[in-house]
């Protein structure tokens, strides 16, 4: 028998308790919807791989993902999921509003410095039980779903704030330089920036820049603005009612047909059949 002291100060309170905005299981191939770059300005993201491995960027970071792993992106922090490898991926992911952990910036699951992918090792069925149960409730199951839901979220907080304690922080930045162009790519990538452009402003040949910055991110400096543009027309497929035509213009293609070509390229469908397809999920 294990006695509960009632002497305890909460983490979590009516005052800033955080809610579950969207919560979703996808199961092997995971291949449907794919997200390229982009960030979520007023949620918190965290996915846990369940089956399988890939390649995800987070924070202009490429890091090689796996089962048991757990990825912790906060609000406005850029992130890719689309990489070819993800192809045999089982995940859940949920994106969380009103996020506040003790010590942490808002909308944040980790201090600076440290890995926002996480082996949960030991604490691995622990994390599926609980996202199991939250899909449960989030079917409708049960009494009280929305109240079970985000009590169910602050216990799983609870075990991330556990896992991630234990872990090191990360040694001093090394491509501060390729973080200072991706930065810049980040906020320009709907102008028509060249790799010439890019060299002539940092101080850098164009050969040395190409390598160095798909050494640091992953892609190259030309197809991470692709990437960059498709990402943000993603998100306002989804979240905005705007015409094709105008998402292409908002996001640097000043042809349609270009953009639809440069967008089933990495998405495999097209701008329109891609927002059927969000909003019928």
């Amino acid at each position: 028998m294990a006695f509960i002291s009632d002497r305890y100060q909460p983490i979590f309170t009516s005052e800033n308790l955080p809610k579950l905005v969207t919560l979703y299981r996808a199961e092997t191939p995971y291949t449907s919807m794919p997200r390229t770059m982009h960030r979520h300005r007023d949620v918190a993201e965290f996915i846990l791989i369940t089956e399988g491995s890939g390649i995800h960027i987070i924070g202009g970071q490429r890091y090689f993902t796996e089962k048991g792993d757990l990825l912790l992106i906060g609000g406005n922090v850029m992130h890719d999921e689309s990489s070819p490898a993800n192809r045999n991926l089982s995940i859940y992911s949920g994106a969380v509003k009103g996020l506040q952990l003790p010590g942490l910036a808002a909308g944040q699951f980790i201090a600076e410095g440290i890995l926002p992918v996480q082996k949960t090792g030991e604490l691995f069925p622990h994390f599926c039980h609980l996202l199991e149960l939250m899909c449960r409730h989030a079917q409708g199951q049960g009494p009280h779903p929305e109240e079970s839901i985000n009590h169910l979220l602050c216990a799983l907080l609870l075990l991330t704030l556990e896992l991630t304690s234990q872990s090191t922080v990360l040694p001093p930045e090394e491509h501060s330089l390729m973080d200072a162009v991706r930065s810049r790519l980040d906020t320009s990538y709907e102008e028509n920036i060249t790799l010439a452009d890019l060299a002539k402003e940092f101080h850098i040949s164009t050969f040395h820049l190409a390598h160095a910055f798909k050494a640091a991110c992953g892609y190259a400096p030309l197809q991470y603005i692709t990437r960059r543009r498709i990402g943000e027309a993603q998100s306002l497929l989804i979240d905005t009612s705007l015409p094709i035509t105008e998402i292409a213009i908002r996001t640097g293609y000043n042809s349609s047909s270009y953009f639809n070509k440069a967008f089933h390229k990495i998405t495999g469908m097209s701008p329109r059949d891609y927002r059927k397809a969000y909003r019928k999920i």
